[in-house]
């Protein structure tokens, strides 16, 4: 006579279903169109995370799409809160050229300079939250994109409210939004700042400091020589602000660090640079010593930093 153990027998039989469920929640979908995800958003009044990446090519955004995207409990809550939107510039020849064309502007449009990148949009496109680099903990990952969720939910309802009470919820979406992101949301920004009269946040004042930086940026960029734009930002410098400081010591340093000819040109640059990193005034001192720390090692070498100059950075006559 044989035994049989019928527990272990129901389970094997329901093995695939169990196994079936997983596949399911694994496999969120991600479309790959633009204008289509936002119109989603807008009708189904969700959020869209856009995913930009090289899927082919870059290691870690493989290890995100692995470890974080696809895992089981990630994907079943991104499934829930977001139109899923993946923006792909890999190496394969064969990936569509259409595709391809319209996920290179949107890396413009965004300002991508690395992957992976997740962006929290909302329904017109707005960045509003965001993951820059690799993180392997899905639990951190959904901590930081929630921000995201929560400053769209109180621009929405911003949106139905009056005086006091529609400036407090928008001030409340803007401090959660990532710094990274605020060049993104000028309009956002002017917007808050025309009802904050009393310049509460302090976004008026920083968007006048911006338009300040971007008139003087275009003169520089439109200059004849780099001498000519370096005596522009020193202009600029005089009358800086805090709120600016940091973004015209950052232009002085590129503009010195393209024209370098001699070791001491370098040395130079690289004061600058330091500068730059104690006007950051979002980093904690502990940061900006590490950061000191690697410039430092940047130019250990200062004929390496001649050398690039020549080749890479030259566009136009230093003199």
């Amino acid at each position: 006579m044989v035994s049989v153990n019928i527990t272990k027998m129901k389970n094997l039989f329901l093995m695939p279903a169990v196994v079936l469920m997983s596949a399911a929640v694994h496999a969120a979908e991600w479309g790959t169109n633009y204008e289509a995800a936002l119109s989603q958003a807008r009708a189904e009044g969700k959020v869209v995370l856009a995913n930009f990446t090289g899927s082919d090519w870059c290691g870690y955004c493989m290890q995100l799409r692995k470890n974080v995207l696809d895992e089981m409990n990630f994907a079943a809550w991104a499934g829930e809160h977001f139109v899923l939107l993946e923006v792909d510039v890999p190496n394969n020849p064969q990936f569509s050229r259409e595709q391809l064309a319209q996920n290179q502007m949107l890396c413009t449009k965004y300002a991508i300079d690395g992957f992976p990148t997740l962006l929290v949009l909302d329904s017109v496109g707005r960045p509003l939250g965001g993951l820059f680099g690799y993180v392997a903990d899905p639990a951190a990952v959904r901590q930081v994109l929630e921000k995201g969720v929560r400053a769209n939910t109180l621009l929405m309802a911003a949106d139905s409210l009056e005086g006091e009470a529609r400036l407090e919820a928008m001030l409340q979406a803007w401090a959660l939004i990532p710094e990274d992101l605020y060049e993104l949301n000028l309009g956002l920004q002017a917007e808050i700042a025309a009802i904050d009269k009393q310049d509460r946040s302090g976004l008026k004042a920083a968007a006048d400091a911006e338009s300040r930086f971007q008139a003087c940026k275009h003169a520089a960029d439109v200059a004849p020589t780099d001498a000519v734009a370096l005596d522009i930002v020193n202009a600029a410098l005089f009358e800086a602000v805090p709120q600016n400081k940091r973004q015209l010591l950052e232009l002085k340093y590129k503009l010195m660090i393209c024209s370098v000819e001699t070791p001491e040109d370098v040395y130079a640059a690289a004061e600058i640079g330091y500068q730059m990193i104690d006007a950051d005034l979002r980093l904690s001192p502990k940061v900006k010593e590490s950061r000191k720390k690697q410039l430092r090692g940047v130019f250990a070498n200062p004929q390496t930093s001649i050398n690039r100059s020549r080749i890479i950075h030259r566009k136009r006559p230093i003199r």
